[in-house]
């Protein structure tokens, strides 16, 4: 990754700063020089940058090699400043690359363009050079600023000399009255290089806190938190970003929710997410909408799982999530809407052998729970589940027991209700015996008879007889 920082401002500057020392050797310049040079100057103040280029250029031409090394160092000194004015960044370094050769200014403005070539070096992207120089004026310079560590720590990134980097960096927070963003990210970056992650989770905790405002800082140490898998901590900033109210990304929210589910609070986690798709943040998509039923389902609010698997269920491809709607339906003894659930489930399909086993047995099992007693048809389309479920073999024992069990209670019911019928036959046959005893003695005694007792006499009358013609 490179660097490239824009420090017009203090290149702009650099004019500015040539005006007192220049001016103030005027009593060593060719009196020639200084009208011409007063000039161009004067073009510089009026920022008439073009103007005095060539003012100064004509000036060069006229004079050229002629003129003395402290007239021609003045001369380029001034021209290398119209050059950085004019963002002609390579000419200023030439120009000030030969004030330097010439060595005819004052230490002092030498030490000055040391740091001004520093500069240059690093916005042209020459930042062996821009290091050079850089040491070079740091080594005579009293009160280096806080800007020239972090420019040298920049250039040091961008060469990918880390730890001088970080070095440099440090110095120019040491340096600096009050935290400064830029610093601190370079800082940021340049520990990430060197994988010092305990230094930078120490580093981003002071990051949030003089920033506050900045998520991405906050995602970056939860991030670093749950890359040493320091959950807890990684949750707890998270969470903390979201409580103040950033606008943290769907997807941090889709974490943090799962965090409150790890951390034995899916009740918290399925409000969350809940809420920021009632808002429209969350996308109702299908796996949102199975992570909040899990959620629903973990904090056994099973009636609020419910409907939203159903909706995840209504919108996926495949039949996994029908099937474990029909699960939590059979579960909260809804078989008829089982029923249906597992049937799409298996009419879907795209699911593992396995599964489709299980679909097969718990989609008997709803039909099952569907049998009224003495409800044979029920039964049989139970049953017909289940022996597609015999076709796989993690279910093909569970389903021969609920057939044989089917089939022991057709058969105990059979058994039933033959008994029934032959206890209702004796019963009725008693019951016919009693009635003809009392009318024969109604009969012998000479009384009235009934309907009833003459028909049944008769009937007696005419069995005895077919007795005594078979005999």
């Amino acid at each position: 990754m490179q660097i490239r920082t824009t420090f017009l401002v203090s290149l702009l500057a650099l004019a500015l700063g040539f005006s007192t020392p220049l001016f103030a050797q005027n009593n060593t310049l060719s009196p020639a020089v200084a009208a011409d040079l007063l000039e161009a100057y004067e073009e510089l103040e009026a920022e008439n940058y073009q103007g005095a280029l060539q003012k100064l250029n004509d000036l060069i031409a006229r004079r050229g090699e002629k003129m003395r090394p402290f007239d021609r160092a003045s001369v380029l000194q001034i021209r290398g400043s119209a050059y950085v004015n004019l963002e002609n960044y390579d000419a200023a370094i030439r120009d000030f690359s030969e004030v330097l050769q010439l060595n005819a200014l004052p230490e002092e403005q030498n030490t000055r363009m040391r740091f001004n070539m520093a500069q240059l070096y690093f916005v042209t992207e020459q930042y062996q050079a821009s290091v050079d120089f850089f040491e070079d004026w740091l080594a005579v310079e009293e009160n280096p600023s806080d800007s020239a560590y972090f420019m040298l720590s920049a250039a040091y990134y961008n060469l990918e000399d880390f730890q001088e980097s970080l070095r440099a960096v440090d110095r120019a927070i040491e340096l600096s009255t009050e935290p400064t963003k830029r610093q601190y990210d370079l800082k940021n970056i340049v520990l990430s290089e060197l994988k010092m992650s305990d230094a930078r989770i120490d580093h981003m905790k002071l990051m949030v806190e003089y920033w506050p405002e900045q998520l991405p800082y906050w995602r970056q140490l939860s991030a670093l938190y749950l890359d040493q898998e320091k959950q807890m901590e990684s949750f707890a900033v998270l969470e903390t970003a979201y409580l103040e109210g950033l606008e943290i990304k769907e997807a941090d929210k889709i974490i943090l929710a799962q965090f409150y589910s790890a951390f034995n609070n899916p009740h918290r986690g399925a409000e969350l997410l809940e809420y920021e798709m009632a808002e429209g943040n969350v996308e109702k998509d299908v796996d949102n909408l199975e992570l909040l039923s899990q959620l629903w389902s973990q904090a056994r609010e099973h009636k609020k799982a419910i409907p939203v698997l159903r909706e995840a269920a209504r919108l996926a491809d495949t039949g996994t999530l029908s099937f474990r709607l029909g699960q939590s339906l059979l579960a909260d003894e809804q078989n008829e809407a089982a029923e249906v659930a597992l049937k799409n489930a298996i009419d879907k399909g795209d699911m593992d052998e396995d599964m489709m086993g299980e679909a097969w047995l718990l989609l008997g099992n709803a039909r099952f729970n569907q049998a009224a007693p003495g409800d044979k048809e029920q039964r049989a389309v139970a049953a017909e589940a289940f022996e597609r479920a015999r076709r796989y073999e993690n279910t093909r024992d569970q389903a021969s027991s609920w057939q044989e069990y089917i089939t022991a209670i057709n058969q105990t019911e059979e058994r039933q209700l033959a008994l029934e019928r032959e206890q209702a036959e004796r019963l009725e046959e008693a019951a016919r015996e009693r009635l003809l005893t009392a009318c024969r003695a109604r009969q012998l005694a000479g009384s009235t008879l009934s309907e009833e007792c003459k028909q049944i006499l008769a009937e007696a009358q005419a069995e005895f007889e077919q007795t005594l013609t078979q005999e």
